[in-house]
Protein backbone atom coordinates (compact mmCIF):
# COMPACT_ATOMS: atom_id res chain seq x y z
CA UNK A 1 0.00 0.00 0.00
CA UNK A 2 3.05 2.19 -0.61
CA UNK A 3 3.03 3.04 3.32
CA UNK A 4 6.36 2.63 5.30
CA UNK A 5 7.14 1.82 9.19
CA UNK A 6 10.46 2.93 9.50
CA UNK A 7 12.58 3.78 13.06
CA UNK A 8 15.42 5.84 11.36
CA UNK A 9 18.01 8.43 12.19
CA UNK A 10 17.13 11.58 10.41
CA UNK A 11 20.75 12.69 10.28
CA UNK A 12 22.01 9.96 7.86
CA UNK A 13 21.67 10.27 4.81
CA UNK A 14 19.84 6.52 3.61
CA UNK A 15 16.78 5.40 5.72
CA UNK A 16 17.28 1.97 7.30
CA UNK A 17 14.27 0.30 8.38
CA UNK A 18 15.33 -1.27 12.26
CA UNK A 19 11.80 -1.73 13.41
CA UNK A 20 11.52 -5.79 14.75
CA UNK A 21 7.88 -5.35 15.23
CA UNK A 22 7.81 -4.85 11.14
CA UNK A 23 7.29 -8.42 10.26
CA UNK A 24 8.31 -6.96 6.41
CA UNK A 25 11.02 -5.73 7.73
CA UNK A 26 12.84 -8.86 9.46
CA UNK A 27 12.88 -10.33 6.20
CA UNK A 28 14.15 -7.57 4.28
CA UNK A 29 15.73 -4.39 5.25
CA UNK A 30 13.66 -1.80 3.75
CA UNK A 31 15.76 1.91 2.53
CA UNK A 32 14.09 5.28 1.70
CA UNK A 33 16.30 7.53 -0.34
CA UNK A 34 14.24 10.39 -0.40
CA UNK A 35 14.96 13.11 2.10
CA UNK A 36 11.20 13.79 3.85
CA UNK A 37 9.96 12.11 6.64
CA UNK A 38 7.30 12.79 9.46
CA UNK A 39 8.03 12.15 13.08
CA UNK A 40 5.47 11.06 15.28
CA UNK A 41 6.16 12.15 18.98
CA UNK A 42 5.12 9.27 20.40
CA UNK A 43 5.58 10.77 24.28
CA UNK A 44 2.90 13.83 23.20
CA UNK A 45 0.38 11.16 21.51
CA UNK A 46 0.34 9.69 25.14
CA UNK A 47 0.13 13.20 26.86
CA UNK A 48 -2.67 14.46 24.54
CA UNK A 49 -4.73 10.89 25.48
CA UNK A 50 -3.87 11.53 29.04
CA UNK A 51 -5.15 15.18 29.30
CA UNK A 52 -8.70 13.71 27.53
CA UNK A 53 -8.56 11.27 29.96
CA UNK A 54 -8.64 13.97 32.90
CA UNK A 55 -11.81 15.31 31.16
CA UNK A 56 -13.88 12.31 31.14
CA UNK A 57 -15.11 10.91 34.06
CA UNK A 58 -13.69 7.12 34.67
CA UNK A 59 -16.46 5.37 33.76
CA UNK A 60 -16.42 6.69 30.37
CA UNK A 61 -14.79 4.75 27.60
CA UNK A 62 -12.42 6.86 25.04
CA UNK A 63 -12.61 5.84 21.34
CA UNK A 64 -9.13 7.51 19.09
CA UNK A 65 -10.20 8.27 16.13
CA UNK A 66 -7.60 7.29 13.77
CA UNK A 67 -9.51 7.34 10.30
CA UNK A 68 -7.71 8.69 6.95
CA UNK A 69 -4.60 7.54 8.08
CA UNK A 70 -4.71 8.83 11.92
CA UNK A 71 -5.32 12.13 10.34
CA UNK A 72 -2.44 11.98 8.36
CA UNK A 73 0.13 11.04 11.37
CA UNK A 74 0.14 7.24 10.34
CA UNK A 75 -2.50 4.63 11.46
CA UNK A 76 -0.63 1.39 11.95
CA UNK A 77 1.96 3.25 14.28
CA UNK A 78 -0.90 5.05 16.21
CA UNK A 79 -2.92 2.33 16.44
CA UNK A 80 -0.22 -0.12 18.31
CA UNK A 81 0.59 3.31 20.75
CA UNK A 82 -2.96 3.23 21.75
CA UNK A 83 -3.53 -0.16 22.05
CA UNK A 84 0.19 -0.79 24.21
CA UNK A 85 -1.38 2.28 26.20
CA UNK A 86 -4.30 0.31 27.38
CA UNK A 87 -7.41 1.64 25.42
CA UNK A 88 -9.75 -1.12 24.36
CA UNK A 89 -11.34 1.27 21.26
CA UNK A 90 -10.64 2.34 18.24
CA UNK A 91 -12.74 4.40 14.94
CA UNK A 92 -11.60 3.99 11.47
CA UNK A 93 -13.82 4.66 8.42
CA UNK A 94 -13.25 2.05 6.17
CA UNK A 95 -13.28 -1.33 6.15
CA UNK A 96 -9.72 -1.06 4.45
CA UNK A 97 -8.24 0.75 7.66
CA UNK A 98 -9.67 -1.86 10.15
CA UNK A 99 -8.39 -4.92 8.62
CA UNK A 100 -4.80 -3.07 8.03
CA UNK A 101 -4.82 -2.24 11.84
CA UNK A 102 -5.80 -6.03 12.33
CA UNK A 103 -3.05 -7.29 10.34
CA UNK A 104 -0.28 -5.10 11.79
CA UNK A 105 -1.37 -7.26 15.10
CA UNK A 106 -3.92 -4.64 16.41
CA UNK A 107 -6.41 -6.60 19.01
CA UNK A 108 -8.68 -3.48 20.16
CA UNK A 109 -12.30 -3.23 19.15
CA UNK A 110 -12.15 -1.66 16.63
CA UNK A 111 -15.66 0.36 14.82
CA UNK A 112 -16.22 0.81 11.19
CA UNK A 113 -17.26 4.19 11.36
CA UNK A 114 -18.11 3.93 7.46
CA UNK A 115 -21.31 2.48 6.75
CA UNK A 116 -20.85 -0.95 5.02
CA UNK A 117 -21.63 -1.25 0.97
CA UNK A 118 -22.24 -3.59 -0.60
CA UNK A 119 -23.68 -5.60 1.85
CA UNK A 120 -21.13 -8.52 1.19
CA UNK A 121 -18.51 -6.97 2.40
CA UNK A 122 -19.71 -7.58 6.21
CA UNK A 123 -18.18 -10.98 5.68
CA UNK A 124 -15.24 -9.29 5.46
CA UNK A 125 -15.85 -7.38 8.62
CA UNK A 126 -16.85 -10.58 10.73
CA UNK A 127 -14.25 -12.31 9.32
CA UNK A 128 -11.16 -9.78 10.60
CA UNK A 129 -13.53 -9.13 13.85
CA UNK A 130 -14.48 -5.72 13.33
CA UNK A 131 -17.50 -3.79 14.39
CA UNK A 132 -19.52 -2.62 11.29
CA UNK A 133 -21.94 0.85 11.40
CA UNK A 134 -25.62 0.58 10.54
CA UNK A 135 -28.11 3.20 9.97
CA UNK A 136 -30.55 1.55 7.25
CA UNK A 137 -32.94 -1.79 7.78
CA UNK A 138 -31.95 -2.63 4.45
CA UNK A 139 -28.06 -3.20 6.28
CA UNK A 140 -29.73 -4.53 9.90
CA UNK A 141 -31.71 -7.27 7.37
CA UNK A 142 -28.27 -7.91 5.74
CA UNK A 143 -26.38 -8.64 8.87
CA UNK A 144 -28.93 -10.98 10.45
CA UNK A 145 -29.06 -13.02 7.11
CA UNK A 146 -25.17 -13.41 7.26
CA UNK A 147 -25.42 -14.06 11.06
CA UNK A 148 -28.30 -17.02 10.01
CA UNK A 149 -25.97 -18.23 7.28
CA UNK A 150 -22.31 -18.13 9.43
CA UNK A 151 -24.49 -19.09 12.24
CA UNK A 152 -23.22 -16.16 14.75
CA UNK A 153 -24.17 -13.77 16.63
CA UNK A 154 -22.83 -10.15 14.87
CA UNK A 155 -22.58 -6.92 16.64
CA UNK A 156 -22.82 -3.57 15.16
CA UNK A 157 -23.19 -0.18 16.61
CA UNK A 158 -26.47 1.89 15.08
CA UNK A 159 -25.56 5.45 13.80
CA UNK A 160 -28.36 8.17 14.08
CA UNK A 161 -28.43 11.33 12.70
CA UNK A 162 -29.67 13.95 14.95
CA UNK A 163 -29.12 16.90 13.44
CA UNK A 164 -25.58 16.54 11.12
CA UNK A 165 -27.24 15.67 7.72
CA UNK A 166 -24.72 13.10 7.13
CA UNK A 167 -24.97 9.29 7.65
CA UNK A 168 -27.35 7.90 10.16
CA UNK A 169 -30.80 6.86 10.53
CA UNK A 170 -33.02 9.90 11.35
CA UNK A 171 -35.24 9.56 14.53
CA UNK A 172 -37.81 8.66 12.86
CA UNK A 173 -36.45 5.48 10.98
CA UNK A 174 -34.45 4.72 14.40
CA UNK A 175 -37.58 3.49 16.15
CA UNK A 176 -38.22 1.46 13.91
CA UNK A 177 -34.81 -0.28 13.75
CA UNK A 178 -34.62 -0.56 17.18
CA UNK A 179 -37.94 -2.55 17.13
CA UNK A 180 -36.18 -4.91 14.85
CA UNK A 181 -33.26 -4.83 16.47
CA UNK A 182 -34.77 -6.08 19.65
CA UNK A 183 -37.07 -8.95 17.78
CA UNK A 184 -33.76 -10.39 16.06
CA UNK A 185 -31.59 -12.86 18.18
CA UNK A 186 -29.36 -13.23 15.67
CA UNK A 187 -27.69 -9.62 16.06
CA UNK A 188 -26.56 -7.54 18.99
CA UNK A 189 -26.24 -4.07 18.91
CA UNK A 190 -23.09 -3.00 21.22
CA UNK A 191 -23.54 0.72 20.64
CA UNK A 192 -25.49 3.52 19.26
CA UNK A 193 -24.25 6.79 18.43
CA UNK A 194 -24.89 10.36 16.93
CA UNK A 195 -22.02 12.87 15.62
CA UNK A 196 -21.88 16.76 16.58
CA UNK A 197 -22.01 19.19 14.22
CA UNK A 198 -21.36 22.35 15.91
CA UNK A 199 -20.11 21.53 18.57
CA UNK A 200 -17.00 23.83 18.38
CA UNK A 201 -19.44 27.02 17.70
CA UNK A 202 -23.29 26.35 18.94
CA UNK A 203 -23.79 24.78 22.28
CA UNK A 204 -27.63 25.45 21.85
CA UNK A 205 -27.93 23.09 18.96
CA UNK A 206 -25.54 20.90 20.74
CA UNK A 207 -27.74 20.34 23.38
CA UNK A 208 -31.00 19.95 20.80
CA UNK A 209 -28.75 17.12 19.45
CA UNK A 210 -27.94 15.11 22.37
CA UNK A 211 -31.61 15.71 23.94
CA UNK A 212 -32.61 14.46 20.75
CA UNK A 213 -29.94 11.12 20.96
CA UNK A 214 -30.50 10.28 24.78
CA UNK A 215 -34.72 10.23 24.04
CA UNK A 216 -33.70 7.53 21.35
CA UNK A 217 -30.84 5.61 23.97
CA UNK A 218 -34.13 5.49 26.78
CA UNK A 219 -36.34 4.33 24.12
CA UNK A 220 -34.17 1.49 23.39
CA UNK A 221 -33.52 0.83 27.26
CA UNK A 222 -36.76 1.45 29.01
CA UNK A 223 -38.92 -0.28 25.88
CA UNK A 224 -37.20 -3.31 24.85
CA UNK A 225 -34.44 -3.77 27.82
CA UNK A 226 -31.66 -3.40 25.45
CA UNK A 227 -27.84 -2.69 26.39
CA UNK A 228 -25.06 -0.95 24.80
CA UNK A 229 -22.54 1.93 24.60
CA UNK A 230 -24.08 4.85 23.99
CA UNK A 231 -21.40 7.74 22.59
CA UNK A 232 -21.81 11.11 20.97
CA UNK A 233 -18.91 13.71 21.92
CA UNK A 234 -16.04 14.45 19.21
CA UNK A 235 -12.57 16.38 20.59
CA UNK A 236 -14.92 19.77 20.83
CA UNK A 237 -17.38 18.43 22.58
CA UNK A 238 -15.47 16.77 25.12
CA UNK A 239 -13.71 20.11 26.37
CA UNK A 240 -17.15 21.88 25.68
CA UNK A 241 -19.49 20.41 28.19
CA UNK A 242 -18.98 16.84 30.23
CA UNK A 243 -22.96 16.28 29.81
CA UNK A 244 -21.98 15.21 26.35
CA UNK A 245 -19.41 12.49 27.48
CA UNK A 246 -22.10 9.40 28.11
CA UNK A 247 -20.68 6.54 28.15
CA UNK A 248 -17.67 6.65 25.64
CA UNK A 249 -16.40 9.77 23.62
CA UNK A 250 -14.69 9.79 20.08
CA UNK A 251 -11.68 12.20 20.27
CA UNK A 252 -10.35 12.93 16.68
CA UNK A 253 -7.94 16.37 16.20
CA UNK A 254 -7.21 16.60 19.70
CA UNK A 255 -5.34 13.01 20.36
CA UNK A 256 -2.95 14.51 17.43
CA UNK A 257 -2.89 18.03 19.82
CA UNK A 258 -5.11 20.44 17.56
CA UNK A 259 -7.01 22.81 18.83
CA UNK A 260 -10.69 21.83 18.60
CA UNK A 261 -11.99 24.88 18.84
CA UNK A 262 -10.98 28.53 18.91
CA UNK A 263 -8.98 29.71 22.38
CA UNK A 264 -9.55 25.76 23.11
CA UNK A 265 -5.76 26.14 24.83
CA UNK A 266 -7.65 28.13 27.28
CA UNK A 267 -9.12 24.92 28.34
CA UNK A 268 -6.98 22.32 27.99
CA UNK A 269 -3.26 22.55 26.62
CA UNK A 270 -2.26 19.84 23.79
CA UNK A 271 1.10 19.04 21.97
CA UNK A 272 1.31 19.16 18.20
CA UNK A 273 2.31 15.02 17.58
CA UNK A 274 3.54 15.57 13.80
CA UNK A 275 6.68 16.99 12.72
CA UNK A 276 7.16 17.61 8.77
CA UNK A 277 10.95 17.83 7.77
CA UNK A 278 12.80 17.59 5.18
CA UNK A 279 16.42 18.72 3.72
CA UNK A 280 17.94 20.95 1.58
CA UNK A 281 19.12 18.78 -1.10
CA UNK A 282 20.17 21.64 -3.90
CA UNK A 283 21.74 25.21 -2.53
CA UNK A 284 22.44 27.59 -5.25
CA UNK A 285 23.22 31.32 -5.71
CA UNK A 286 21.60 33.44 -7.94
CA UNK A 287 21.91 36.43 -9.19
CA UNK A 288 19.57 39.50 -9.20
CA UNK A 289 16.86 39.24 -11.85
CA UNK A 290 16.96 35.42 -11.93
CA UNK A 291 13.26 34.05 -12.19
CA UNK A 292 12.27 31.10 -9.94
CA UNK A 293 9.65 28.08 -10.82
CA UNK A 294 7.05 27.85 -12.99
CA UNK A 295 5.60 31.38 -14.21
CA UNK A 296 8.33 33.74 -13.13
CA UNK A 297 6.06 34.58 -9.89
CA UNK A 298 9.52 35.28 -7.72
CA UNK A 299 12.35 37.20 -9.41
CA UNK A 300 14.95 38.16 -7.32
CA UNK A 301 15.66 41.80 -6.50
CA UNK A 302 19.13 41.09 -5.41
CA UNK A 303 21.90 38.24 -5.47
CA UNK A 304 20.18 35.15 -3.46
CA UNK A 305 20.77 31.65 -1.95
CA UNK A 306 17.94 29.62 -3.29
CA UNK A 307 17.56 25.87 -1.21
CA UNK A 308 15.95 23.40 -3.02
CA UNK A 309 13.48 20.84 -0.87
CA UNK A 310 12.60 17.75 -2.59
CA UNK A 311 8.65 18.06 -1.26
CA UNK A 312 5.71 19.76 -3.42
CA UNK A 313 2.29 19.04 -3.87
CA UNK A 314 2.39 16.05 -4.89
CA UNK A 315 3.32 14.77 -1.43
CA UNK A 316 0.50 17.00 0.09
CA UNK A 317 2.37 19.92 0.53
CA UNK A 318 -0.05 22.48 -1.13
CA UNK A 319 0.70 24.67 -4.21
CA UNK A 320 -1.57 27.22 -2.68
CA UNK A 321 1.73 27.90 -0.33
CA UNK A 322 3.79 29.39 -3.47
CA UNK A 323 4.99 32.52 -2.56
CA UNK A 324 3.45 32.87 1.02
CA UNK A 325 4.17 30.10 3.06
CA UNK A 326 7.47 29.86 5.12
CA UNK A 327 9.20 26.87 6.59
CA UNK A 328 12.28 26.77 9.17
CA UNK A 329 16.02 25.86 8.39
CA UNK A 330 18.41 26.53 11.23
CA UNK A 331 16.04 27.76 13.29
CA UNK A 332 14.73 30.93 11.20
CA UNK A 333 11.45 31.19 9.17
CA UNK A 334 12.28 31.46 5.05
CA UNK A 335 9.82 32.38 2.24
CA UNK A 336 8.85 30.14 -0.32
CA UNK A 337 9.89 31.14 -3.32
CA UNK A 338 7.85 30.85 -6.46
CA UNK A 339 5.36 28.12 -7.48
CA UNK A 340 5.64 24.67 -5.60
CA UNK A 341 6.21 21.86 -8.12
CA UNK A 342 5.13 18.39 -7.89
CA UNK A 343 8.16 16.88 -5.95
CA UNK A 344 10.04 20.06 -4.99
CA UNK A 345 9.59 23.59 -3.80
CA UNK A 346 12.19 26.75 -3.86
CA UNK A 347 12.95 28.51 -0.48
CA UNK A 348 14.55 31.61 -0.21
CA UNK A 349 17.45 31.14 2.00
CA UNK A 350 19.25 34.59 1.79
CA UNK A 351 18.77 35.25 5.17
CA UNK A 352 20.40 32.64 6.99
CA UNK A 353 23.61 32.90 8.33
CA UNK A 354 25.51 29.50 6.91
CA UNK A 355 23.27 27.59 5.36
CA UNK A 356 24.53 24.74 3.77
CA UNK A 357 23.84 21.68 1.56
CA UNK A 358 22.03 19.07 3.65
CA UNK A 359 20.47 21.56 6.78
CA UNK A 360 16.91 19.83 8.02
CA UNK A 361 14.16 21.75 6.63
CA UNK A 362 11.11 21.82 9.13
CA UNK A 363 7.90 22.48 7.10
CA UNK A 364 5.34 21.30 10.10
CA UNK A 365 6.64 21.70 13.58
CA UNK A 366 9.24 23.50 16.03
CA UNK A 367 13.02 24.32 15.04
CA UNK A 368 14.94 26.17 17.45
CA UNK A 369 12.42 29.63 18.89
CA UNK A 370 10.62 29.17 15.85
CA UNK A 371 7.36 27.06 15.37
CA UNK A 372 5.09 26.30 12.10
CA UNK A 373 1.66 24.83 12.99
CA UNK A 374 -0.73 22.81 10.96
CA UNK A 375 -3.41 26.01 12.31
CA UNK A 376 -0.99 28.20 10.62
CA UNK A 377 -0.58 26.47 7.06
CA UNK A 378 -4.55 25.91 7.21
CA UNK A 379 -4.99 29.81 7.80
CA UNK A 380 -3.05 30.54 4.64
CA UNK A 381 -4.70 28.20 2.66
CA UNK A 382 -8.33 29.09 4.25
CA UNK A 383 -9.20 26.01 4.93
CA UNK A 384 -9.25 23.81 8.17
CA UNK A 385 -5.71 21.85 9.97
CA UNK A 386 -7.94 18.64 9.36
CA UNK A 387 -7.14 19.18 5.49
CA UNK A 388 -3.52 20.07 6.30
CA UNK A 389 -2.73 16.76 7.90
CA UNK A 390 -4.82 14.37 5.67
CA UNK A 391 -3.38 15.62 2.44
CA UNK A 392 0.32 14.32 3.49
CA UNK A 393 1.02 11.40 0.95
CA UNK A 394 1.24 8.24 3.21
CA UNK A 395 4.38 7.31 1.10
CA UNK A 396 6.53 9.91 3.12
CA UNK A 397 7.33 7.37 5.91
CA UNK A 398 6.05 8.05 9.52
CA UNK A 399 8.82 7.49 12.42
CA UNK A 400 7.98 7.41 15.99
CA UNK A 401 10.29 9.18 18.36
Amino acid sequence: NGKQNLSINPSQNNFNSQNPSNSAAKKKNSVFFRQSWIEIDKSDYLFNLKKIREFVSKSAKIMPVLKSNGYGHGLVELGRETQNAGFNYIAVFSLEEGIELREAGVKTNILILDEIYPFENLEAAVAHDLTPTISTMASLMAIEHLAVRLQKRISFHLEIDTGMGRAGASPETAFQIIQKIAQTPEVSMTGMFTHFSVADTDPVFTKHQLKTFLSIVKYAHSNFGLRFIAHAANSAAIFKDARNHLDMVRPGIAVYGISPFKNSEKTVKLKPVLTWKTKITLLKKVPSGAGISYGRTFVTNKSSQIAIIPVGYGDGYNRLLSNQGEVLIRGKRCPIAGRITMNMTMIDATGVKGVSLGDEVVLIGSQGKEQITADEIAKDLDTISYEVLCAISPNIPRILV
